[in-house]
């Protein structure tokens, strides 16, 4: 017997411990997944030091032993099963915990592109989920410093599964005397890229309702469009915007609302400045979706709700950046959003995922729909905020300096935003299909969005 079928005799012959019928959310995010469109979540912590790689691999494996909802895979089966269901990888001997794959790997980088091509390559797959666990861990080796980047599948992590992830693991990381101590001074701040000019909001009046799509941009569009997975788009921000007192009049206005405001102004602006009619500009928002006391828990238990800002009138004169009106309205709407429970997605796709049909004739209805419906019912862009993270992950001496979430952005939305706030900055990951920007278009974009909230943070008390 071969290598390879005795592997395969051997998991037919395990024992299975635990099999959990995936949840809708789960089942969909399955289907999501492209090799062009990788449907994964994306967490990034820059640690001013140097990891051992050894001791990294312990801890992960001390994290998967503590949480085993970490290390499932999705169980075996025919192409005619209706539906998926997790494994619980059984435990085996003195293992604690058994994976199929070694879930860290190593790099070195010198320069910041080498970074983020490497960041690239990384994320260009989303980890099988037939094979445990459905995480990957990069760690970049630079020139005094680390970048610990996490690709873990959408359908078993959402951006706060991956946060606990990366606590666990930090929390059995016995740095000791191997971690490097941290390099005198602080990393440079980062900037985002060139300054694009903000555009003529006069020079296009046709007040038409139709839903906006985010204008593409290439220098080479024919070689670039064919290029699968995304791009990356860092950009910093030295402090929180300021968030109104409670007690002031109308809506109360927080940061994730800033922050949706001054995408749907981005969007605005670039669509202007590419000649492109004004349209409703959605933004989808997830919320977690935890009941209270289990914050902890790990999996895709978020629900997504819309923002949505119609094109304003073109005969109000008013000022060419973004107002307290549109935070205003969108807090009008978040609030509401957030307390109130709804389905985790569209009717239609409910629909779609229970039909009792085989998992390949499903995946490819979804498919169809988010080729064809989409490009008429599709969200503008996406914006996914972790919050302020007071605890960030602690590699014994090493604190984060930097930290990077982003998600998905299937076209044809084609945009993600993550941002996350941690040590009192504020920081934005752009994620986008090459599809719809190129490298200098996206630090365009990203430029134009902090001219953006720079003025929404301006006008707030």
């Amino acid at each position: 017997m071969t290598t390879r079928a005795a592997t395969r005799h051997a998991r037919r012959e395990e024992p299975v411990a635990d099999l959990r019928p995936f949840g809708l959310v789960d089942e969909l995010n399955c289907y999501f997944d492209a090799p062009a469109e990788p449907n994964n979540v994306h967490l990034e912590i820059w640690l001013p030091g140097h990891l051992d790689p050894g001791r990294l691999r312990d801890a992960v494996a001390a994290a998967l032993a503590a949480e085993p909802r970490a290390g499932v895979r999705r169980a075996r089966g025919g192409w005619w099963r209706r539906g998926f269901a997790w494994e619980f990888p059984p435990r085996t001997g003195e293992d604690p915990v058994t994976t199929d794959e070694d879930p860290v790997t190593t790099t070195a980088w010198q320069t910041e592109a080498d970074l983020n091509r490497a960041r690239e390559r990384f994320m260009a797959a989303a980890p099988p989920l037939d094979r445990s666990p459905p995480f990957r861990l990069l760690l970049a080796r630079g020139p005094g410093r680390d970048s610990l980047i996490l690709n873990a599948h959408h359908a078993a992590f959402d951006g706060r599964s991956c946060l606990r992830l990366l606590r666990l693991i930090a929390d059995r990381y016995d740095a000791g005397a191997e971690a490097s101590p941290p390099p005198d001074g602080a990393l440079p701040e980062m900037r985002p890229g060139r300054s694009m000019s903000r555009g003529d909001h006069g020079r296009v009046r046709h007040p038409v309702r139709r839903n906006s799509r985010i204008a593409p941009r290439q220098a080479d569009g024919q070689r670039t469009r064919r290029v699968p997975g995304y791009g990356f788009a860092l950009l910093g921000w030295p402090g929180v915007p300021a968030v109104p007192a409670a007690d002031s009049p109308g809506p109360r206005v927080t940061v994730n609302d800033l922050l949706i405001a001054a995408l749907i102004e981005a969007v605005r602006e670039w669509n202007a400045a590419a000649g492109r009619a004004p349209g409703r500009v959605l933004i989808s928002m997830p919320v977690d979706a935890r009941e209270p006391g289990r914050g902890d828990e790990i999996g895709n238990l978020s629900r997504l709700c819309t923002v949505t800002a119609d094109p304003p009138e073109p005969d109000l004169p008013g000022p060419a950046g973004p107002g307290r009106g549109l935070a205003a309205a969108v807090a009008a709407q978040t609030g509401p959003a957030k307390r109130q429970p709804g389905p985790p997605v569209s009717p239609a796709l409910t629909a779609t995922a229970r039909m009792p049909l085989p998992t390949p004739v499903k995946r490819h209805a979804v498919r169809l729909a988010v080729r064809t419906l989409g490009r008429r019912r599709c969200d503008t862009s996406l914006l996914s905020n972790l919050g302020n993270v007071t605890e960030a992950p602690r590699f014994g001496p090493l604190v984060p300096e930097r930290m990077w979430f982003s998600t998905t952005a299937h076209m044809p939305r084609g945009l993600s935003a993550g941002a996350v706030t941690a040590g009192g900055r504020l920081q934005l990951c752009f994620r986008y299909r090459h599809a719809l920007f190129d490298e200098a278009a996206a630090g365009d974009f990203a430029a134009l969005y902090a001219v953006a909230l720079a003025g929404l943070e301006g006008e707030t008390p």
